[in-house]
């Protein structure tokens, strides 16, 4: 999916913006996993179907709502699809929620709420005014109802924000929290609270993020793994299953419709 770049003064909090029309194709499964990608998400659903996704491992899918806001996510989650007439969202950097919404990102992290539960009325009126848009005029709506939210604050700690590319790349947590002149317990905690995850744990999904197009190639996966920074298969296998929920034969197997969309049925079939 294409991403729409946004404008400067929201640069530093948003990666970009996108539009979808998906259409459900005769005979396809009902259902997907959504596998995680580190950045929050906001997405409204412009024929009003809610978002439906099981949680916790309940035997119903829950219904969230059709203008959502999702945390970091570090976990696959289930979602319900249905056909419509398309979305919209925004795919957040580090510390948005923060500057954007006055959520800490841990508070957010693995969920989904309703918009309603962090703006109010202004969700409402969001929600209203993108409805009454022409197509073309939607994402320009959704920033400036996002610049008007914008709050004078850091979202990260400036030496988790300058050292996120580090921590990324597998630099050892030690060693950058030397750097920043923390302790790496510190540092892990002020990473956690502009983050919503610790380092280790975010340089792990940022690692299993970059191998996602390999592993849905005809890659051998001896290359996918070495390739990717893992030690071994092995290690590939049990930090994909954890991020995934699956093993990495299963998601080709699966043969995903995107790479973080994946059949649910196929998926789970080893």
């Amino acid at each position: 999916m294409r991403l729409r770049p946004p404008c400067s003064a929201l640069r530093p909090w948003i990666v970009g913006y996108w539009q979808s029309r998906p259409a459900m194709a005769p005979g396809a499964t009902d259902r997907e996993w959504v596998l995680p990608d580190g950045h929050a998400h906001l997405a409204l659903r412009l024929d009003g179907t809610p978002l439906r996704k099981w949680v916790d491992g309940e035997s119903e899918a829950r219904s969230i709502g059709d203008l959502v806001l999702a945390g970091p996510h570090s976990h696959a989650y289930r979602k319900e699809l249905t056909p419509g007439s398309g979305s919209l969202g925004v795919v957040f950097r580090p510390g948005a929620l923060r500057a954007l919404f006055g959520v800490a990102p841990h508070e957010l992290a693995d969920c989904h709420v309703a918009l309603e539960d962090v703006w109010g009325l202004d969700a409402s009126v969001l929600r209203e005014r993108i409805h009454a848009a022409a197509p073309a005029r939607q994402v320009e709506l959704l920033e400036a109802r996002l610049l008007a939210r914008l709050r004078p604050w850091h979202g990260l700690h400036p030496q988790v924000a300058s050292r996120l590319g580090q921590v990324a790349s597998g630099m050892p947590v030690a060693a950058i929290a030397r750097a920043a002149g923390y302790s790496a317990r510190r540092f892990t905690d002020l990473f956690h609270e502009g983050v919503g995850m610790t380092p280790r744990r975010y340089a792990g999904l940022c690692r299993f993020t970059r191998v996602l197009p390999a592993a849905a190639a005809d890659t051998a996966w001896t290359d996918v793994a070495l390739d990717g920074g893992y030690s071994d298969q092995a290690h590939l296998i049990r930090e994909f299953r954890a991020h995934a929920g699956m093993t990495p034969g299963q998601y080709r197997r699966a043969a995903p419709r995107a790479l973080r969309h994946v059949p649910i049925v196929a998926a789970t079939t080893d």
